[in-house]
């Protein structure tokens, strides 16, 4: 008997049914065309029951397809401009919030960071599977602590003491209470501050100003069974430096996972300031 294609390679699910298949399809950044989603309607009608199933990480699935239906199926969703799922031991489909595109609290382009993730690193075998999530500001809305690599984005705000009319605007609004104005000058206690920015985009003066401005990285956030918070590895990473910073998490963690080993598990074993020293030897 030959044996049967990986399928999970290519984002087919075995049911619980015997010879069934369920059928997922990917997007970036959590987008689709009204043309995709068209297409999408069309395959759940070919190929199943008409049914489609929205995931948890912003794919869509169709249940129901036979194993017979496989190569067909899989060579119709690119026929499509689709894009297949990807399941197993590799990187997962990345989750991303709208950020700057549409959400006010939007610090950086979540969909742009996304979209590079997909292209560059979606599919990449590693020891077991990976996932990750992009949010654009530290409201976290797609949980980036809970996902073997999260980027959170993060600005610093400075004060121009000379521009600051003391208004106290900023100190009500905080949302971590991390601002008051002392012997005549606004202080920010940066242990406290979330880099939220909303400090910044309310001043009427333009007194509180960018500082530095990227990413937080966390490493080893898991979900399921036994649920792992992410822990910060890495602060204000730039857009443009964080794709060689996660190429030096991937590498550190390749080399140090057994096969099947989560990067919970390695970030526990090694511990985070080690790990930190491997991946930053990388760069």
């Amino acid at each position: 008997m030959a044996a049967k294609p990986d399928y999970k390679k290519y984002g087919f699910i075995p049911q619980v049914q015997p010879g069934l298949l369920v059928m997922r399809i990917r997007n970036k950044a959590g987008n689709m065309t009204a043309a995709q989603m068209r297409s999408v309607a069309e395959l759940a009608e070919r190929y199943a029951n008409g049914q489609v199933h929205v995931t948890t990480r912003q794919a869509v699935e169709i249940p129901g397809v036979k194993e017979e239906f496989f190569e067909e199926a899989l060579a119709a969703i690119r026929a499509a401009d689709l894009l297949p799922a990807v399941c197993g031991p590799r990187v997962r489909p990345v989750v991303a919030c709208p950020g700057t595109d549409t959400c006010p609290y939007g610090l950086l382009s979540a969909r742009a960071l996304a979209e590079k993730l997909d292209d560059d690193f979606v599919g990449r075998d590693l020891p077991a599977k990976t996932k990750f999530a992009v949010s654009s500001c530290p409201n976290s809305c797609t949980k980036p602590q809970a996902n073997d690599v999260g980027f959170k984005g993060v600005v610093e705000p400075l004060v121009d003491q000379a521009a600051c009319v003391k208004c106290g605007a900023c100190v009500r609004r905080c949302p971590a209470k991390a601002m008051v104005i002392e012997n005549a000058e606004l202080v920010i206690d940066y242990n406290k501050c979330l880099a939220c920015g909303v400090c910044i985009k309310l001043c009427p003066k333009k007194a509180l100003q960018v500082g530095r401005k990227g990413y937080h990285i966390y490493v080893g956030g898991k979900g399921g069974r036994y649920q792992y918070d992410g822990q910060l590895i890495a602060e204000y990473i730039t857009e443009e430096s964080v794709l060689d910073y996660l190429e030096a998490v991937l590498a550190t963690y390749q080399e140090l996972a057994e096969k099947g080993e989560r990067l919970n598990s390695v970030v526990a074993k090694t511990g985070i300031a080690e790990l930190k020293v491997k991946i930053e030897a990388k760069l």
